[in-house]
């Protein structure tokens, strides 16, 4: 099997545990020259647990024995059969979102060793995550061939996760967003309406990722692309706009011929030198005073004074 090559560029992602099933089944030995110093060591040990396991049946005794031979390689490879589980699925997203093993364990649940079998005999991958094209087209084949649908939960987690990281990989498994807890009943309203926003966008972009395109679909696709650039056209004008009027506002502050008073230059303490003399200001000489300005005649109102003072 071509698949099985470690130098196939598009080798398979167990192409180690293909490799022991090809040898247990008279196929050419591993060799450290064609397989890797790594792979011939992961190579053997898989096909030495093929083997056992293969042997002990459903034999509780056998499998127990089985266990404590190879515990590690024994749950990786547990989980590696259920093609179904979550766990699975979860474990190699978190590998594609690039991970450690001792990260993935502490979010599964188990120790590191468990997560490194798993990925050296069943998901090798990590010395290609930076080839993108393999990883669309080998370990994600399905879901550039033939599209992915709502519930196609394993390839949604691999593409979020490869694409988005670890933080995004997270919010997509629990389907919901990190959102802090209320820590006042009054809170719980706000906690409530977080919720629902991150869950809309949530599904939100699910929905862009799967729905098809085809003739019942296609226009729905281009209006809802029309007015979104609308939105977003309308958002950034209402954003220069906003920018441009309050630049304008701080010019024409600037242009005035007085300045906008401050606690230290109150308009109270600017009337102090007329309060106790003998002219009283008009309403228009009030303002101009208040403002920070000055009279015509302001020495000559200043000095004006009571007669026998």
């Amino acid at each position: 099997m071509l698949q099985a090559l470690r130098d196939n560029p598009r080798r398979a992602p167990n192409w180690r545990w293909l490799r022991a099933v090809q040898i247990d089944t008279g196929g050419p030995r591993a060799t450290r020259a064609a397989d890797g110093e790594t792979g011939f060591a992961w190579i053997r040990r898989a096909s030495r647990m093929k083997r056992r396991y293969e042997k002990a049946g459903n034999r509780p005794d056998a499998l127990y024995r089985l266990i404590q031979y190879d515990r590690d390689l024994f749950w990786a490879h547990s989980m590696w059969l259920d093609e179904r589980s979550p766990m699975r699925w979860a474990i190699e997203a978190c590998v594609l979102a690039g991970m450690t093993s001792q990260q993935i364990a502490a979010k599964i649940g188990t120790n590191s060793e468990i997560i490194e079998a798993y990925e050296n005999v069943f998901f090798d991958v990590r010395d290609r995550l930076n080839d993108k094209l393999y990883v669309v087209n080998v370990v994600m084949a399905d879901a550039v061939t033939r599209g992915v649908s709502e519930r196609q939960y394993d390839l949604l987690w691999k593409l979020f996760g490869y694409q988005g990281g670890p933080y995004v990989l997270e919010s997509v498994i629990s389907k919901c967003s990190p959102i802090s807890k209320p820590e006042r009943p009054e809170d719980v309203g706000q906690f409530f309406q977080d919720f629902a926003v991150n869950t809309v966008k949530h599904k939100a972009a699910i929905a862009t990722l799967t729905v098809p395109i085809n003739t019942h679909t296609q226009l729905a696709i281009i209006d809802s692309f029309v007015q979104y650039v609308q939105i977003e056209k309308t958002s950034e004008n209402a954003g220069k706009a906003q920018s441009t009027i309050v630049e304008n506002i701080g010019a024409m502050l600037g242009a005035l011929p007085f300045r906008i008073g401050t606690k230290l230059e109150s308009a109270a303490e600017k009337m102090l030198p007329y309060d106790d003399r003998a002219a009283e200001l008009r309403n228009d000489e009030l303002m101009i005073v208040a403002a920070g300005g000055k009279l015509t005649d302001q020495k000559l109102i200043q000095d004006l004074r009571f007669p026998g003072e």
